[in-house]
């Protein structure tokens, strides 16, 4: 159980149940002494507490009560509360307390010190950032609301507010020394609003706003912080004012005057230390340089959390002063922000501001703001980072103009956007740069150089999990590395296994404080999602019923009950702001983050909408996999083609089907997909996944038919395990099936695809003598409806066996069978067995005559199928006899 005080009190179980008292006075008391953990709290204090001084007569005794209430929540929760001499004490682990764990945090960070500790290097650096950054995500508003006592909370909450605000104060350093202040900037607005007299927090985010580049921002910030302060600002405060100077970032400033004129300007940032792989885009930025010096934009694109503005921020630091001597102007325009984005008049301002261009003076109109902007920045060796843009329009007022001839320098201008931003390409003859996720060394390098060498040295495999279950996705690791340095008795292989859990997985990535949410995996996710438009975001959620990595244009639309050209348009809108990637024409595929995240849309849609919808889509699977039979499908390339890219999806259906009482299209799906798990290399436990649930849905749906079919499919894949006792268990189940259905046909094909699936294993000495079974039973006049199909199969048995004469006998017999049935498509499968057998026994020029009667059969029977197995048959039997060139113009024609 775990008891949270750092906002509204709630008392959770550790599945998430909230418990929490509804009780006032049961609140205060428990609170009371969670504050105090592990420790006895007299009782007149507990009184005094909870009755906030007015205690009756009897508060003792409703005291006890209260006390006996609470053990009873608290019974088996890891909690326990006792009773020690004179008062009480609640016992247990310290971070089931938020309040406490809140404090180990700072402790370990070194904000409890008098005095900042002296900041550490590399891993131990950032493992004190991650604990500041932890601690101060466990904040969920202010402390102690509805905790049941304003007592306690006006003893507590002070101390509490301050370490809170120290913890901020700290971060706000650690980030600073690391390039990163920008990522605080809104943290410490919101803080510096509710604490005006807090010197410490101006001062820390005046400087993270002027190392974001965002140079008018923070002008404003220190007026305004000097304007509330009720005496003069401190030393500190007044040298931030003197310091961020109306410039854009750089080692020179942009002034209005010369290019290069100025005052030096504070050093660039330094490069992130936990910054790793990207060489080949690295490379790629200093390559399409002196193209971008011609006015053509850089776009680097990817989705949310890959790392986009990283890489330009690196980069940058790096290299800017050796590229860009006139300075670096940064704006960000908050493309995806949940407010909408910025809008350019705005950015001008900012952009001018920096550019040395009073407030007072800055054009009031945005045309004229453009023109001012174009002629300040025209002709100046500088860049441009225009940060996570919404769209063309947006950005169109805030690109400089071309250079006007090919020796003047001009600026450059880079664009970040998780929208690809076509119109910008097209307009402008922009330069894209796609950024896509780490490859795997690349990940486990980035956790490495985050967590520390020593904390994932010892468990490869389990880092390499974990990258793996965060996408290997710069932000996701980063949101990882966090959470295991908050937790320093947790291994990589603890988080794996909890971001495998589908439905908490992904809380494990997301933020959870008042105001760092936006840095979370999931925040990032939904500001993308709210940027759709309602027919695109409808789809998205809609998708988060499908189960697959991979989505096909016709199952979109079926899903989503859309004409499949309007579904496609659709689609291609999310690959726009990559939330899913195209990977052919028609095919789109989405990492297992984006997955989960559309989910947990999906999970909110009505319950008759998703219902109906979920209906869809496993209706258009069995309206695809519909005709598909043991024999056919086999050999048909198509579906074996479409079953590799959709195994993943049709197989969570069946068992979607299965638990959502939809058990007739369970077995119908698991027993057509079944001959393709046999003939082709897919993983055997996703096989039996499917077909044990198919068998269940069948016993469920109580049909016989269905669970000799699905018991068949059964005893097949032990068949192709080795595992032959198991499987003729099966098939002694299956035959029992089909005679409780009265159908002795359908328990000839039973024991047929179990004899199969034994030559296709190797085992002719079980097939062979079960194959012969049948033909006697189908020598009757019940069932001499099967004999032609049992004589073929036995003779192709022979043939494998080794037994070509006996294989022709059989073979000519069911030829004749076949003719006195009418021919049809048995009498094209027969002549193709004694094709087979005539080779077999080296009369080649008979089986080729066979083959190529077996050709003009299968044309007057009209199946295309069966007659391209005709033209692949006489293929094979020609290049046998080195014939190849006629060989291949048979196999064009199959």
């Amino acid at each position: 159980m775990h008891i949270d005080l750092l906002g509204p009190m709630a008392v959770r179980r550790e599945d998430g149940t909230a418990v929490t008292p509804s009780a006032p006075k049961r609140r205060a008391l428990l609170s009371a002494l969670a504050v105090r953990l592990n420790r006895t709290v007299a009782t007149e204090e507990l009184i005094e507490l909870v009755w906030e001084g007015s205690a009756p007569p009897t508060a003792r005794a409703a005291l006890q009560g209260h006390v006996t209430a609470l053990r009873r929540l608290l019974d088996g929760s890891g909690l326990e509360l006792g009773t020690r001499g004179a008062g009480y004490l609640l016992a247990g682990e310290p971070d089931r307390v938020d309040v406490l764990h809140f404090g180990r945090l700072c402790d370990q960070a070194g904000v409890l010190l008098p005095e900042p500790a002296v900041p550490g290097e590399g891993a131990t650096a950032d493992r004190a950032l991650f604990r500041l950054r932890a601690a101060l995500d466990l904040w969920r508003g202010p402390a102690l609301a509805d905790c049941g006592s304003a007592l306690l909370r006006e003893r507590i909450l002070p101390y509490l507010t301050d370490l809170r605000l120290r913890a901020l104060e700290r971060l706000a350093d650690g980030l600073l020394r690391a390039g990163r202040g920008g990522e605080l900037a809104a943290e410490l607005a919101e803080a510096a609003d509710g604490h005006p007299a807090r010197q410490e927090l101006a001062v820390r985010l005046v400087r993270c706003l002027e190392q974001d580049g965002r140079s008018a921002e923070a002008r404003a910030r220190y007026e305004r912080a000097v304007a509330r302060l009720t005496g003069p600002p401190g030393p500190e405060l007044r040298r931030a004012g003197e310091r961020y100077g109306a410039r854009p970032e750089g080692s020179r400033t942009a002034g209005a005057g010369p290019a290069g004129a100025g005052p030096a300007a504070d050093p660039r940032p330094a490069a992130d230390p936990r910054f790793v792989g990207r060489s080949a885009e690295l490379a790629r930025l200093e390559q399409v340089l002196p193209a971008a010096r011609d006015g053509r934009p850089i776009l680097v694109t990817g989705p949310a959390g890959v790392g986009k503005t990283s890489l330009v921020r690196y980069w940058t630091a790096r290299r800017g002063d050796a590229h860009f001597p006139d300075g670096i102007l940064r704006a960000d325009l908050r493309g995806f922000d949940p407010e909408g984005p910025r809008r350019p008049a705005e950015v001008l301002g900012e952009l001018l501001t920096a550019l040395g261009v009073a407030p007072d003076a800055l054009p009031a109109e945005p045309e004229d703001r453009a023109r001012r902007y174009r002629e300040l920045t025209g002709g100046r060796r500088m860049l441009v980072v225009l940060d996570d843009a919404a769209d063309y329009p947006q950005l169109a007022p805030l690109l400089p103009d071309p250079p006007a001839t090919d020796s003047e320098p001009a600026p450059v201008t880079i664009v970040t956007s998780r929208s690809r931003l076509r119109h910008l390409l097209v307009r402008t003859g922009g330069i894209p740069l796609p950024l896509g996720v780490l490859g795997p060394d690349e990940a486990a390098a980035l956790l490495a150089r985050t967590l520390g060498a020593d904390r994932t040295a010892d468990e490869p495999e389990a880092v390499a999990e974990l990258a793996e279950r965060c996408d290997h996705l710069p932000l996701a690791l980063r949101l990882a590395a966090a959470h295991l340095a908050a937790r320093p008795d947790w291994s990589a292989a603890d988080l794996a296994a909890e971001l495998a859990d589908e439905q908490s997985g992904l809380a494990a990535l997301s933020g959870t404080g008042a105001t760092h949410g936006p840095l979370g995996l999931t925040a990032a996710l939904d500001r993308t999602y709210r940027t759709l438009a309602p027919d695109a975001a409808r789809l998205f959620t809609l998708l988060g019923l499908h189960p697959g990595a991979e989505i096909g244009t016709d199952t979109a639309a079926a899903l989503a009950d859309l004409p499949p050209a309007i579904a496609r348009t659709l689609l291609n809108r999310l690959d726009a702001v990559h939330l899913l990637e195209e990977t052919g024409p028609g095919r789109y595929a989405r990492r297992e983050l984006v997955r989960r995240h559309a989910a947990a849309q999906a999970a909110e849609l009505g319950c008759e909408e998703g219902v109906l919808a979920l209906d869809r889509l496993i209706a258009h699977y069995l309206d695809v996999t519909a005709g598909w039979t043991s024999e056919g499908t086999a050999a048909d390339g198509r579906a074996e083609d479409w079953f590799r890219r959709e195994e993943s999806a049709l197989r969570a259906v069946v068992l979607c089907a299965e638990q959502k009482d939809r058990p007739t299209a369970a077995w119908q799906l698991a027993h057509r997909t079944c001959p393709l798990y046999e003939t082709t290399d897919h993983d055997r436990t996703h096989w039996r996944a499917v077909v044990e649930a198919g068998l269940r849905a069948a016993h469920a749906d109580r049909d016989e038919a269905a669970i000799a079919r699905l018991a068949t499919d059964l005893a097949v894949l032990h068949v192709d395990r080795a595992a032959h006792r198991t499987a003729a268990d099966q098939l002694e189940r299956a035959l029992a099936a089909a005679d409780l259905a009265g159908d002795r046909a359908l328990r000839h094909h039973c024991r047929s695809r179990v004899a199969t699936a034994l030559l296709r294993a190797g085992r002719y000495e079980r097939a062979v003598p079960m194959l012969g079974d049948l033909v006697a039973a189908a020598r009757t006049s019940a069932t001499d409806h099967l004999l032609v199909r049992a004589l073929t199969d036995l003779a192709d048995a022979l043939v494998l066996a080794g037994e070509p004469e006996p294989a022709l006998r059989h073979a000519d017999e069911a030829v004749r069978a076949a003719t006195a049935r009418s021919g049809g498509a048995e009498a094209v499968l027969a002549t193709h067995s004694r094709a087979r057998a005539l080779h077999a026994l080296g009369r080649r020029d008979a089986a080729l005559s066979t083959a190529r009667l077996a050709v003009a059969l299968g044309r007057t029977v009209g199946d295309p199928a069966l007659e391209a197995r005709s033209h692949t048959l006489l293929a094979d039997l020609l290049d046998a006899l080195g014939r190849t060139a006629e060989g291949a113009e048979a196999r064009r024609l199959a």
